[in-house]
């Protein structure tokens, strides 16, 4: 549930194999609400790893996107994220999920 007339951002929570020294290069994420009819085109935001931040708990997180929600409290919002580019194969990601910010 999100408050409604909220600013957020949305964080990829994740850790990378110890094997996995290089990390990742870059992707593209998407935050959008599912029953939410808009005019405006779907926003794709390019992400760079390098921007990552290791938090206390040892994951790492990223900011995927800030949105505004106007649309109510129990709407869904899905986030994704694609095009994935890395050195050493997707295998090595472990995602522990998505973080929901009020900014």
């Amino acid at each position: 549930m999100l408050s409604k007339r909220t600013a957020y951002a949305a964080y990829l929570v994740y850790k990378l194999a110890p094997s996995s020294y290089f990390g990742l290069d870059i992707g593209n994420s998407v935050v959008r609400f599912v029953n939410c009819e808009t005019k405006e085109p779907r926003r794709v935001r390019r992400i760079s790893w390098p921007n990552a931040q290791r938090r206390v708990d040892r994951w790492m997180e990223i900011e995927m996107e800030k949105f505004f929600n106007d649309s109510g409290e129990d709407g869904d919002v899905e986030v994704r994220l694609m095009d994935i580019r890395c050195h050493f194969g997707i295998d090595n990601l472990f995602v522990e999920g998505i973080e929901f910010r009020a900014e």
